[in-house]
């Protein structure tokens, strides 16, 4: 009985790694930046400072 708990519990836990690690990162979706009329450059260049 407690071999089988332990490896439930191991399934669940390896599961949740799996799915946490390895497949959330090939299912999340990319982000994009917002196109601005320049192209995507703003005043600043390609980062925003914040300034405008």
């Amino acid at each position: 009985m407690q071999t089988t708990l332990v490896i439930i519990t191991f399934i669940i836990a390896a599961g949740y790694l799996f799915n946490k690690f390895i497949l959330a990162s090939f299912l999340e979706k990319k982000k994009t930046s917002v196109g601005t009329l320049d192209g995507g450059n703003t005043k600043c260049g390609k980062s925003d400072c914040g300034c405008h």
